[in-house]
């Protein structure tokens, strides 16, 4: 599978998405799509879950056969002139940055919030569920009052910022908000997690250490978890 990256205005994302799919028949690529990131809003102690595009005035497009893409976009006009007039670029991308955007994206293209839970109030551990277990290494901070993880990762040979949402366990439970719609958030108690640690340095300032992936066996109890 080949990864491209349209780069054009913010707020033109997905008129360029409706445009590739009402001008390019469907047999010459396998999906296109702007990728979405779950950020949680905290609002009189109320949890709000919103979507917002991961990369501002990014649009991806996967296909099997770049050859006959190709020809067939430069014959759109409405892609052919943001090019020629420098409002589109596009970008392929090295097989491990699909990978990687594959894995904490899925299927949905939507990279969901993670759960950033303490072990114990006394604690300096914290398991991670979710998309920042794959960025565990480029943790810059976690702001758990404004419920995000500032992380940093190589993209397309640039260093590059993603803000990602997280849910704590004072949110686990509560009253979500969700596209209008409440819900509950569960503990996460099967499949996998990985151990993060935040101490301090000489300055004071928080350090992110990333531990061992623990898995989790259906029906096995919390207290032995602990224990692994």
């Amino acid at each position: 599978m080949f990864w491209y990256k349209l780069k054009t205005w913010y707020g033109g994302e997905e008129a360029l998405v409706k445009e590739i799919r009402r001008t390019v028949p469907p047999y010459l690529y396998e999906d296109v799509f702007v990728m979405y990131n779950e950020r949680n809003l905290r609002r009189q102690r109320q949890s709000i879950l919103i979507t917002e595009p991961l990369f501002r005035g990014c649009v991806f497009l996967t296909c099997r056969d770049t050859d006959s893409l190709l020809r067939r976009l430069e014959r759109v006009p409405a892609v052919s002139h943001l090019i020629a007039a420098g409002y589109l670029s596009m970008f392929p991308l090295m097989e491990k940055d699909g990978q990687f955007l594959e894995a904490i994206s899925g299927t949905d293209h939507l990279v969901r919030a993670s759960c950033v839970l303490r072990e114990s109030e006394e604690s300096s551990m914290y398991r991670v569920f979710g998309p920042l277990e794959h960025l565990t290494d480029g943790i810059e901070k976690i702001h758990f009052s404004s419920r995000f993880a500032k992380t940093h990762k190589m993209l397309w040979g640039e260093d590059t910022v993603l803000p990602l949402g997280i849910l704590t366990r004072e949110d686990i439970g509560s009253g979500i908000l969700y596209h209008g719609t409440e819900t509950t958030a569960e503990m996460p108690d099967t499949g996998h997690y990985t151990l993060l640690e935040i101490g301090k340095d000489e300055t004071g300032r928080n350090v992110y250490r990333a531990g061992s992936r623990v898995t989790v066996l259906p029906g096995q109890s919390r207290k032995s978890v602990l224990a692994i």
